[in-house]
């Protein structure tokens, strides 16, 4: 499974088209976190994916899953990892270098 790093220029458009594929379909996906100081933490397991969105004004990628919505401020980075033509995880860095894994459970 190769990863591949979008560019910041098309992470609205991409994200907007990505959550319009999940509509109607029951996604489930896992949150975990990574970082350096701390340990790795999962946020959220089998948790159902609404959409994502990319706010280019204020900087935040945004992962809504019911009653959990995770905010990921000032990526640096995002990059996919595909699977049978699908995406299978998500990866961000944010501002402070922490890795932000989202990961579904099918591709998707």
């Amino acid at each position: 499974m190769a990863e591949k790093c979008i560019v910041p220029a098309e992470w609205k458009e991409y994200f907007d088209n990505f959550s319009k594929k999940i509509k109607g379909a029951s996604e489930k996906v896992e949150i975990e976190l990574v970082a350096p100081s701390v340990e790795d933490l999962k946020e959220g397991k089998n948790l159902p994916l609404i959409g994502i969105s990319y706010d280019p004004k204020d900087k935040v990628l945004s992962v809504f899953c019911g009653d959990l919505d995770h905010i990921i401020e000032k990526p640096q980075e995002i990059c996919v990892e595909e699977e049978d033509g699908g995406v299978k995880t998500i990866r961000t860095t944010d501002g402070t270098g922490m890795e932000h894994f989202i990961k579904l459970a099918k591709p998707l």
